[in-house]
């Protein structure tokens, strides 16, 4: 595990609330779980190299992928391609866990994302401004691999720091 992967982990174990994250309140499949999500924001984050090998150790061949309202993304490799796609425009995005939920097949992962818009972001050209914005993840498993992801995003702040969009009035 590199030193980026090893200290999220102990970020996760010290900013996790109500001690989520210890482990002896946790089933085995939902200790499983919670490793490989966290496994996931740090070695199969998209601006790691090799994310793309974690992607394909621990999601399903029938992966599903659902985007705010986009229509869901069928299969491991469609998936993948939105991943690209998110990291090509935020090449530096950077996330910070601040909390990780573990119930049956489900982890959910309360985070922030920050980075700057240096590439197309779907569909808008670079503008080179920064983001920092909340986030929500939802991560359903089956027979130990990610079948299902649900993400969430301030999708409206995103579009207003890179010019897409008018700010929301305050």
């Amino acid at each position: 595990m590199n030193t980026r992967a090893l200290l999220l982990a102990a970020a996760v174990a010290l900013t996790t609330p109500m001690g989520a994250a210890v482990a002896e309140d946790r089933t085995p499949s939902e200790i499983r779980n919670v490793d490989t999500v966290v496994r996931l924001f740090t070695e199969g984050w998209g601006a790691t190299p090799g994310w793309e090998e974690v992607w394909r150790e621990t999601m399903a061949a029938d992966f599903r992928f659902f985007f705010h309202s986009h229509p869901p993304r069928e299969g491991l490799e469609e998936g993948l391609a939105f991943n690209r796609a998110l990291f090509d425009g935020f090449p530096d995005l950077a996330v910070e866990i601040e909390e990780i939920v573990a119930e049956d097949d489900v982890v959910v992962v309360r985070a922030r994302l920050a980075g700057s818009q240096d590439g197309v972001f779907l569909g808008v050209p670079p503008s080179g401004n920064a983001v920092d914005v909340p986030d929500i993840t939802l991560f359903r498993f089956a027979d130990g691999k990610v079948v299902e992801q649900h993400y969430f995003t301030d999708l409206l702040a995103v579009m207003s720091a890179i010019g897409a969009t008018a700010p929301p009035v305050e």
